[in-house]
């Protein structure tokens, strides 16, 4: 059986459509509709979104799924999305929209599970191309192996940690649906080929990016260590680091976009 079921429909004129859902949408919004910024830090920990709107001045845009929050300190040009869950699906689905509004580039930021011991938990790990093991980016772009960050965005990202002198690594991850159907054989095998983390959401990321012709990057910071005989969990030990991770997205959108 093909993935999609129908691969033609990569060449095919969807239906419903993000200008569609935004023309309904500003026809059900009372008053004016707030301009979009031209960069979103894409956000998955509900904390690290609180994080975030209670330490930095802005205004919300509340006429999304989840929250939109503008940063006043970048002229609101940069904004970031959260309080929407986790996965691929809604994820691209909030991508399309804010693409059809006028969003140019995407920063996504969160935890990954690691594949290498090597990595601490303190350090940053930039994503530069992500496994397709979800479903949602083969209906955006034709099926391949991997999905990949934009050059130029990913490489602004690198330029700014090597600046801040913050440690990070730079490679492959694994992006699944099911994370309670993350096999011991997958683990080996990836690992052995260098990828770096396993998430939920980078590879859709950077299809739908792909596909709309805009830019998106995407970074992590270690929450769990994956090896062969055991699973070693450190979410409760992440809030410094997820609250630098979230400051840090913030300030390499604003420079990018600048």
């Amino acid at each position: 059986m093909p993935f999609p079921n129908r691969p033609e429909k990569h060449d095919a004129e969807p239906l419903v459509t993000p200008e569609k859902h935004t023309e309904y949408r500003q026809s059900q919004t009372e008053g004016d509709v707030a301009e979009p910024p031209e960069a979103v830090v894409i956000c998955y920990s509900s904390g690290l979104m609180d994080y975030l709107t209670e330490s930095y001045e802005g205004e919300v845009v509340d006429h999304y799924y989840g929250e939109l929050f503008l940063f006043a300190d970048t002229d609101y040009e940069v904004g970031v999305l959260g309080h929407f869950g986790i996965g691929a699906p809604t994820t691209a689905m909030l991508m399309d929209e804010l693409v059809a509004d006028g969003v140019e580039a995407f920063l996504s930021i969160g935890f990954a599970g690691c594949l290498d011991d090597d990595i601490e938990m303190s350090e940053f790990i930039v994503c530069e191309k992500a496994i397709r093991d979800e479903g949602v980016s083969h209906h955006y772009v034709e099926s391949e192996k991997y999905a990949h960050a934009s050059e130029a965005l990913t490489d602004h990202t690198t330029e700014e940690l090597r600046a801040r002198d913050q440690s990070y690594h730079v490679g492959p991850s694994w992006t699944t649906d099911a994370i309670y159907q993350e096999t011991k054989a997958e683990i080996e095998a990836y690992a052995d080929e260098g990828v770096l983390t396993v998430e939920m959401e980078a590879a859709a990321v950077f299809a739908v990016a792909d596909h709309r012709g805009v830019d998106a990057a995407s970074m992590f910071v270690v929450s769990d260590y994956l090896g062969l005989s055991d699973w070693d969990p450190k979410f409760h030990l992440t809030a410094e680091d997820m609250r630098l991770l979230g400051d840090t997205a913030k300030e390499i959108l604003a420079s990018y976009v600048d």
